[in-house]
């Protein structure tokens, strides 16, 4: 049997001792084979823009990590579907389609848009901030709420709307 390797701080989980489970409502519970169990987990993404299916933090019920998961697809199915529902619970964002309108007034932004998910209406303070480049034409944005959404490619909106949006970052 495989044991856990410790790398310093970051310890790596066995994927064939880590087990998954619903327990009720939307907890998920984690039994490492031959070790201990947790009654309460969540899955973090280390990396959430460039690495979605590696290194994938699995945390107790008081956010302390556990341990490290090198990458999904080596877990056993039900135990990957069950992480992927959560991160894909815990990282949903939409997907900016369409704008729409788009105004700045007294340093803030207010946008009109349709998203994969529905139209949405949100303001962004401090765009500098709030409205960052994760790669050429790519762009993570924050409201005020701190709801995240994403411009797939920036290019690929109406000219003026890119225009002005460019302008702002």
């Amino acid at each position: 049997m495989a044991e856990e390797i410790n790398t310093g701080e970051v310890v790596y989980l066995d994927p064939e001792r880590v087990r998954v489970f619903r327990t009720g409502g939307d907890t998920l519970r984690l039994t490492i084979e031959g070790d201990r169990s947790y009654l309460r987990v969540s899955a973090r993404r280390a990396f959430p823009f460039s690495h979605l299916h590696n290194y994938i933090s699995l945390r107790d019920g008081k956010e302390n990590e556990i341990g490290m998961i090198r990458d999904l697809h080596q877990l056993e199915h039900e135990t990957k579907a069950l992480v992927e529902e959560e991160l894909q619970r815990r990282y949903l964002i939409p997907r900016i389609e369409k704008v729409r309108s788009a105004k700045r007034e007294f340093g803030m932004a207010y946008f009109e848009v349709d998203t994969d998910k529905g139209p949405r209406d949100f303001v962004v303070r401090g765009m500098r901030d709030n409205m960052v480049e994760l790669s050429s034409g790519r762009l993570l944005i924050t409201d005020n709420e701190g709801n995240r959404y994403e411009i797939p490619d920036l290019y690929a909106l109406d000219p003026k709307w890119a225009a002005l949006i460019e302008e702002w970052i």
